[in-house]
Formats: structure tokens, sequence, C-alpha cells
């Protein structure tokens, strides 16, 4: 086979790849299964939902709006739960952690929204897209928490082991949410060029 040929046979598996990943990233149910885990999330943790981790995710496999949408609902039934049922304390310090944690997921969900081309076409470049927005995600949510813990309190808690367990947390969520976007992808491949 020459090089020509081969060219001619990889450009509709690169672009069946990004057909897939469109098509998913438009349709309703990866965005709806991104929002109802995202939510419920929150009955499993308490103060360490994994925002950054479904804002890295959502921001790289949705469009803008819908990752947005995935963060806001996330962080908002963390707030709406957190003062009802667990009963935070309505004092200044707790209710201005809120919209830290929001603009810490935002900024991991807009980073992650970055898209570059690459990402698109092949697994291979999905892998390494989804891994850099992952790290550079909970990197700068957690320097958002870091900057406000210096003024709001709480520096003393941002030790290693607990930044550790935040970060196993949100990349054990990741890694199941790429798992089944993976799945979702290939599914959509298979549908669009044709292989049972």
């Amino acid at each position: 086979m020459s090089y020509v040929e081969f060219n001619r046979v990889s450009i509709p598996t690169r672009l069946s790849w990004q057909q897939g990943c469109q098509a998913i990233a438009h349709g309703r149910f990866w965005f709806l299964l991104v929002l109802s885990l995202g939510t419920t999330s929150n009955v499993i943790y308490t103060c360490t939902v994994p925002l950054a981790g479904f804002g890295a995710i959502a921001g790289a496999t949705l469009p803008r709006r819908r990752a947005l949408t995935v963060i806001f609902s996330m962080w908002f039934i963390n707030q709406l739960l957190g003062f009802t049922v667990r009963q935070y304390p309505w004092t200044l310090s707790t209710v201005a952690w809120g919209p830290v944690l929001l603009l810490g997921a935002v900024l991991a969900g807009l980073l992650g929204n970055q898209k570059p081309a690459v990402s698109q076409r092949g697994f291979t470049g999905y892998g390494i897209w989804l891994s850099i927005a992952l790290m550079v995600g909970f990197v700068a949510y957690q320097a958002v928490i870091g900057l406000a813990s210096l003024v709001l309190g709480g520096i003393e808690n941002f030790t290693l082991p607990i930044v550790w367990d935040v970060f196993v947390g949100n990349m054990v969520w990741a890694i199941a949410l790429i798992g089944i976007h993976c799945i979702l992808i290939w599914n959509a491949r298979r549908r669009k060029i044709g292989i049972a």
C-alpha cells in the first residue's frame, strides 16, 4: 500500500471519530447522563464533590453551554444539600466558599472546553487531551481554592493527604465517565461507518 492509499484509508477513520464525538456531544443521552451523575454525586460526597473532574470532562466532551449547565447544576445541588440537609453553618465564610467552588469548577470546564483539533481525530489524541484537561482542570480548581483559603481561612487544611483524596475522588469519577464516553463514541462510529 502506498503512502497516498494509506492516507485515503485513514481519513474516514479520523472523520468517523470526530463525527462520533460530535454526535455524542450534541445528543441528549450523554448530556443527561453527565448531568444526572454529577448531581447524584452530591449524595455521596459532602464537601469534596468532584466538581473539577466533572467540570473538565463536561468541558472536554460537551458544547460550552451544556458543560456549564452540568457544572452549575452540580454546584447548585451541592449548595442546596449543604445548607439544608447537611446543615452547613450560615456564616459569611461558609457562604463565600460556594462561589469559590463554582469559580474553580467553571475554570476547569472552560479549560477542558478548549478542545484542540487533535483531540477529536482519534483515540490517542482524545486520550491525551482528556488527560491534560483533567490535570490542568484539577490544578486550576485547587489553585482557586488555595488562593481563597488565604482570604477565607482554612489554609491549614490544604494538606497533601487531603488534596490527594480529593484528586483520587475526582479521577475515579472522571475515568468512569471517560470509559462510558469511549463506549458511546465507538458505538456511534460503528453506526456511522457501517461496522456491525
